[in-house]
């Protein structure tokens, strides 16, 4: 690292923490209330109830060491930048939340003391597994990657050889741990790193309130400015890779299958005690944080409108009082003589001749024939495609809307899990009625930037068809209910 740098991050709250007088009390209490207990805007009172408790404790161990007040205390660290405060929408009493500084400082002295048991067998692995995709994926030969298709073929089948021998190969106890390890530092790695994709989000908000604050030119150069930020986040690496992992969250199916192997796993006999249950809630607290993080999206557009509307209001004053500048001075120079003037074209009116219309066209009459019709009056004609037609039942895809809302834990779902979940059978008829899905519980998010791709049967007719369609979520609003049946209406 270059010394200048490392000069420069002794300014970091992360740096400044580790050398303050009270950063004992900082860490241990931050650290057990923002991240062993996950606690994401803990309302004033509660936090200041519990830091006056700890202080009591800690005075009556060593009297006089901590003289200060609890709201002291706080005041102070959100000032250094380890705590943020802030007020929800639509309440009185300020909050508090961690920030990515405190968090960084809590990871590096959890890792300060002796562990007694590192694990290094499951990173190799997970290594040679990331190096191996990154290969295969972006190998182009593809006789290449049917050779690896072929070589993991016949490496599952060896195993298949194997256990239909009755040779079964389980993981020691060991490795389950070493393993057990690693997901959990992951996990605690990734509520991390949302609180910092959620930082730099309120970065951005923090520079247009300034940029609104200091606005000269037209709201169009502010508009273009915060969209190009907006846009620059989304298509960085942080910013993709956030919004994948987003969409993950969001699917039902993908959400049960993490909490049952998260059971399973905490459940092995081979762990010996050592697993932690707090593990099992890692799901909810990932789901929660990336909702805080699009809540601060919301309230980054929410801004943004209301810079619109004020801008146009003052545009709007302005021009009323131009106009009334105008009317002012025009009342003043009436009936004054040789003022400077300007001439002007009388307005005109364009004139068409009749003869220039066009010559009536008679319509030319044509006689039906109805004998054809009347020899095969006793004959069986089939008139069944005359009444043909496909009939969608708009409530039964209510019904799966609300199931796949009412079975998701965000209540929300999107179109492409919906179809997955409840297949095309009526083609593109079915596919459109699900966007005049309507329901008084019920909003509908039309994504018009992401697109995804819909695979459904051709309807009488073999084969598949392919539908690229806007990115649509269903969302339980606030005076819907999850209840998830459609016959329930």
């Amino acid at each position: 690292m270059d010394f200048d740098q490392v000069a420069r991050l002794r300014r970091h709250p992360a740096w400044v923490l580790l050398r303050a007088n009270n950063a004992a009390l900082v860490l241990s209490f931050c650290g057990t209330v923002f991240v062993d207990e996950n606690a994401r805007g803990v309302p004033e009172t509660v936090l200041e109830s519990r830091l006056d408790d700890r202080l009591y404790l800690l005075n009556e161990h060593e009297p006089g060491s901590f003289s200060q007040s609890a709201a002291a205390y706080l005041a102070e660290w959100t000032k250094n930048g380890w705590l943020r405060k802030y007020y929800p929408p639509g309440e009185d009493e300020a909050h508090f939340d961690a920030t990515t500084a405190l968090e960084k400082a809590v990871a590096w002295v959890k890792d300060l003391p002796a562990r007694s048991f590192i694990g290094t067998e499951s990173r190799l692995n997970t290594i040679v597994a990331l190096l191996r995709q990154m290969a295969f994926g972006a190998e182009t030969d593809p006789q290449t990657r049917i050779d690896e298709l072929r070589r993991e073929r016949d490496a599952i089948d060896a195993q298949i050889a194997r256990l239909l021998a009755g040779e079964v190969e389980v993981l020691s106890p060991l490795a389950l741990l070493d393993r057990y390890q690693q997901v959990e530092s992951t996990a605690v790695d990734l509520l991390r790193d949302f609180r910092e994709v959620e930082a730099n989000l309120r970065g951005l908000e923090v520079r247009l309130r300034q940029q609104v604050a200091t606005a000269e030119g037209g709201k169009g150069e502010q508009l273009a400015a915060f969209l190009m930020d907006r846009d620059e986040i989304a298509r960085s690496d942080q910013g993709q890779s956030f919004q994948a992992f987003f969409d993950y969250l969001l699917s039902p199916r993908r959400q049960q299958e993490l909490r049952e192997l998260l059971q399973q796993v905490n459940q092995l006999p081979q762990l010996e005690g050592r697993a932690n249950q707090s593990l099992l809630k890692i799901p909810f607290a990932w789901l929660e944080a990336a909702e805080n993080t699009q809540d601060t999206v919301r309230q980054l557009t929410e801004q943004l409108r209301r810079f619109l509307v004020d801008r146009s209001r003052a545009e709007d004053r302005r021009v009323l009082a131009l106009v009334r500048s105008v009317q002012r001075h025009v009342t003043a120079l009436e009936g004054q003589a040789d003022l400077p003037g300007m001439e002007l074209d009388l307005p005109q009116t364009d004139l068409t001749l009749p003869m220039e219309r066009r010559l009536y066209m008679p319509v030319e009459r044509i006689e039906l024939d109805t004998a054809a019709v009347e020899e095969s009056d006793d004959a069986d004609v089939d008139v069944s495609e005359l009444f043909a037609g496909v009939h969608v039942d708009a409530e039964a895809l209510t019904g799966h809307v609300l199931d796949a809302v009412a079975a998701s834990p965000s209540s929300q779902a999107n179109l492409a899990a919906i179809v997955d979940d409840h297949p095309l059978t009526l083609g593109l008829a079915e596919l459109l009625a699900y966007f005049q899905v309507e329901h008084p519980g019920l909003d509908m998010i039309v994504d018009q930037d992401r697109t995804d791709l819909l695979v459904y049967p051709r309807v009488h007719a073999p084969g598949h068809t392919q539908a690229r369609v806007p990115h649509v979520t269903f969302v339980l609003n606030e005076g819907g209910t999850a209840a998830g049946k459609a016959e329930q209406e």
